[in-house]
C-alpha cells in the first residue's frame, strides 16, 4: 500500500500535459493581446498603402515620373 502511494506521488505523466496546456494558454493570451494592440496601426498602414497604389494607378506616375494619364 505504501509503495502504491509512492508510485502515485512520483508519477508526473499528467503534470506534463497540464504544464503544456498552461504554456499554450499563456502564448495564446499573448498573441491575442498583441493583435489587439497592433490591429489599428496595421489597418491604417494597409489603408495608406491601398490609397498610394490607387493614386499611382490613377495617375500613371510614381514620384513625378512616368506617363500622365
Amino acid at each position: 500500500m505504501l509503495e502504491l502511494a509512492r508510485s502515485l506521488i512520483r508519477d508526473e505523466e499528467g503534470q506534463t500535459a497540464t504544464e503544456y496546456m498552461l504554456i499554450i494558454s499563456v502564448i495564446v493570451v499573448a498573441v491575442v493581446a498583441a493583435a489587439y494592440v497592433f490591429i489599428d496601426p496595421f489597418q491604417k498602414g494597409v489603408n495608406k498603402l491601398a490609397n498610394d497604389v490607387r493614386t499611382i494607378l490613377d495617375s500613371g506616375m510614381i514620384n513625378g515620373q512616368g506617363v500622365a494619364r
